[in-house]
């Protein structure tokens, strides 16, 4: 059996990318995270401000599917996907997918994809902006997502004052 370090690596990269979003956003909004369905000592209902891990969804083709994260904050349910492509690969094939089933499938009004790297194939991060353009998904990578969720706290702590 042979072992393909090229897949390997870029599992390995997408996974840090995910821990490193997951840190941002419990950081910033200063709330927990949870994996979908692990039992813990707290029992968290859907209005509390957490952000789910791994949560499941049917895919347009009716399969089970998980994403990333899922955002409780201030009311809303946020659906995010990371997508980290540091060389070229398959990741951005995979694109047309990830926006059928955010746009079409995914029960949460509002849904982010973060995108990542340099290695995304010509015109694959263009086509994914504009594909997404007047859907409830919305497009950002790693540094606007920060400002995105400085934003989202800004105005959550506006409304609680």
């Amino acid at each position: 059996m042979s072992v393909d370090p090229q897949g390997q690596r870029a599992s390995f990269n997408g996974a840090d990318f995910e821990g490193i979003i997951e840190n941002v956003i419990c950081d910033v909004l200063e709330i927990p995270s949870q994996k979908w369905g692990e039992p813990t000592g707290k029992a968290f209902s859907h209005s509390d401000n957490i952000l789910w891990k791994n949560v499941p969804y049917e895919s347009i083709y009716g399969t089970k599917c998980r994403s990333e994260f899922v955002l409780n904050y201030a009311g809303r349910r946020i659906r995010i996907e990371c997508k980290s492509q540091q060389s070229p690969g398959s990741v951005d094939e995979k694109l047309p997918y990830l926006v059928k089933n955010f746009t079409e499938k995914v029960p949460e009004e509002e849904t982010i994809i973060i995108t990542n790297g340099s290695g995304f194939r010509d015109g694959a991060l263009e086509w994914l902006r504009e594909a997404c353009m007047g859907t409830k998904c919305i497009v950002h990578t790693s540094s606007s997502f920060i400002f995105y969720l400085v934003n989202l706290k800004n105005a959550h702590s506006k409304q609680a004052d």
